[in-house]
């Protein structure tokens, strides 16, 4: 678990996570906000052992070529969800994500629950089940939803996760960014 650990605090400082920027204005940038504040933060100058990892109720600031926006994953749940059970495999339950992205920059962009992902301490990977999964916590997060400048997009994702043991983290893979936004799940 500590070796995990160490990859996964090593791998979040490579990819940005915790805001460095390499001087290119074309790589995209990943910080940390505070949970209150929804402004953009600007990025440091390179990444430090000392910057916090992000967890559930943080909101990063992400800055593309393409677009400037927060993302948060602001809970994750999976008890007591009554989702459709004959969507799901032997030993699944169904979780849910909500998630929060916002706009910040210029330009309106696209959103899809598709680029959400959950990641487990041995590499498994599982993905956003859609929309049509039952009766999940409401507000659902939109398919294919247009954010103009300022506003904001929130909502539930559902997933199809074992029923024993919880994933590591929750990511965030738009096309954009090269290395997943990642969150701390505890």
């Amino acid at each position: 678990m500590r070796h995990t650990t160490t990859l996964l605090t090593a791998a979040l400082l490579l990819t940005g996570a915790t805001a460095c920027s390499s001087g290119s204005s074309d790589e995209p940038a990943v910080s940390k906000a505070s949970t209150t504040q929804a402004a953009e933060t600007s990025p440091s100058p390179s990444p430090t052992a000392s910057q916090e990892t992000l967890k559930v109720g943080d909101t990063a600031n992400i800055s593309t070529s393409d677009a400037k926006f927060t993302a948060a994953v602001l809970k994750y749940q999976d008890t007591g969800i009554k989702g459709v059970p004959e969507m799901l495999s032997s030993g699944q339950k169904w979780a849910a994500v909500e998630v929060k992205v916002c706009n910040t920059g210029t330009d309106g962009f696209g959103v899809s629950p598709l680029v959400w992902s959950l990641a487990y301490a041995d590499g498994a990977r599982v993905e956003a089940a859609g929309t049509n999964a039952g009766e999940l916590p409401q507000p659902l997060y939109p398919m294919d939803a247009k954010v103009k400048v300022g506003d904001c997009v929130r909502g539930n994702i559902a997933f199809q996760v074992p029923e024993l043991g919880r994933p590591e983290r929750v990511l965030y893979s738009p096309d954009s960014l090269d290395e997943p936004a990642e969150w701390l799940v505890k």
